[in-house]
């Protein structure tokens, strides 16, 4: 079959930086099991520029794809961009299979097959296994009802699911298509050759905002030293500087993590390493933090998400301000960025106690700041205390 792959523009942040672009992993993880199945897979990556729709769609009908797969890191508010793109391609490509992939249509299959005429099936949590299923299935005109992981229309026109598919034990079952992208094309840190990798997915921690552990069910790792060999041959053979890793909470597993990061710094390389994880992960690694910055690491983002220590306890964070305090001190001390997020919006919050929080976040010091409004996705338990 003729795959479509579509990232479409992200209409906020995202991967998207000034001048800079970084490839959208969860498609190329996708594409290489598909590409191993023979398939001819193409990438239309709409980030660039970005690409106009119309244009966007244009390209698409004109590789004559036989199913058309849209997948996005933000997909909550790539939806009505993606529904967009999906009514203009419909049109030149009336017989091809439009499919969906991501967080956001996993949870909401329903509402997206009632009000999209142009989406065909939904691919619910992780697309690796699941997709090349659907997509043999597809192929050979074979139903699809078996398989498990997908949400499409029945004959009746109404919208069903098959039962969850399962985690993938093994993550480097499955290799990501390296081969879909121009790495020139891509960068960050500056101009730098980039791409966005993982070492796990998921994470252990049951923060009530956040709906990582539902989508991926559990924390997982991939092989520490295969992927230190692959971050070598992408810098070796394809000139990569910069490794963003996409991970919710890579070092979650000390020894795996240890062991990743000794093997990285065994294969003699210079790249920059940016990511994020918990704090008191941090705290934690005080006695191997050389060990990071040796590996590569410049900068972690920190999901310290409040100052204020009740309502760290309301959202189930887990981690406290002192721990914040002393990651921030022990990141400087090896010469690592610290970027801390702080959000608003988890209980009713007056200016004084903006105002607070400011004071205090500042006071930790961070490199840099990130300051968000949370978002009651309503497939997390704080939707139930923020519905109103």
């Amino acid at each position: 079959m003729r795959i479509a792959l579509v990232n479409v523009p992200h209409p906020a942040i995202g991967s998207r930086i000034p001048d800079e672009h970084l490839p959208p992993l969860g498609l190329l993880c996708v594409g290489g099991p598909l590409i191993d199945d023979g398939h001819d897979v193409r990438l239309f990556d709409g980030e660039f520029g970005p690409v106009p729709l119309a244009t966007l769609a244009a390209e698409i009908a004109a590789f004559a794809a036989d199913a058309v797969l849209f997948g996005h890191s933000g997909s909550s508010s790539a939806q009505p961009i993606i529904s967009a793109v999906a009514a203009m391609i419909r049109p030149n490509l009336p017989n091809a299979t439009i499919v969906y992939g991501g967080v956001h249509p996993t949870y909401h299959w329903r509402d997206i097959l009632a009000a999209d005429p142009n989406v065909d099936v939904i691919v619910r949590g992780e697309g690796e296994a699941t997709g090349t299923a659907l997509f043999a299935a597809l192929g050979a005109q074979a139903p699809i009802d078996t398989i498990r992981g997908l949400a499409f229309r029945d004959a009746d026109g109404r919208a069903i699911a098959t039962p969850p598919a399962a985690a993938i034990a093994d993550l480097d079952a499955h290799r990501i298509g390296w081969e879909l992208i121009d790495h020139s094309r891509y960068s960050y840190w500056g101009g730098k050759r980039a791409v966005v990798i993982q070492f796990s997915r998921g994470c252990p921690h049951l923060c009530n905002y956040c709906g990582q552990r539902g989508f991926w069910t559990r924390w997982r790792h991939r092989d520490p030293q295969k992927l230190a060999a692959e971050i070598a041959h992408l810098h070796r053979n394809h000139g990569v500087e910069v490794f963003n890793f996409a991970d919710e909470n890579p070092s979650a597993g000390r020894k795996p993590w240890k062991a990743f990061l000794e093997a990285l710094i065994a294969e003699n390389i210079s790249v920059t390493l940016v990511g994020s994880t918990r704090a008191d992960d941090i705290v934690r690694d005080a006695d191997i933090l050389h060990l990071y910055k040796k590996a590569g690491f410049e900068r972690f983002l920190m999901g310290m998400e409040n100052t204020d220590e009740a309502t760290l306890k309301l959202i189930r964070k887990g981690g406290t301000v002192a721990a914040d305090r002393e990651a921030i001190r022990l990141l400087r001390q090896h010469n690592i960025l610290s970027m801390a997020t702080w959000v608003a919006g988890f209980s009713d919050q007056s200016d004084r106690d903006l105002w607070h929080g400011l004071r205090q976040l500042i006071d930790y010091d961070p490199d840099q700041i990130q300051a968000l409004y949370v978002t009651p996705h309503r497939w997390t338990p704080f939707f139930s205390l923020a519905r109103d």
